[in-house]
């Protein structure tokens, strides 16, 4: 359910279909698999290690319960 490898996600990178607000951009691209993949990037502006994983164990926790 998620995007792991370097090459998925400059995949969606490369499509260029994103939406944004000021704490969040997202990229979406069609796939083949028949579900939604997640993938997340958390900048160093976020703040500490400890920081971004909680940001991503959140959305991610967030993306589980909506499948």
């Amino acid at each position: 359910m998620r995007l792991l490898r370097p090459r998925d996600f400059e995949r969606v990178f490369s499509m260029r279909n994103s939406a944004s607000d000021a704490m969040l951009v997202v990229y979406a691209a069609p796939n083949d698999v028949g579900h939604a993949r997640l993938g997340l990037t958390v900048s160093r502006k976020v703040g500490s290690a400890v920081c971004r994983n909680r940001w991503k164990r959140l959305i991610r926790e967030a993306f589980r319960l909506t499948q």
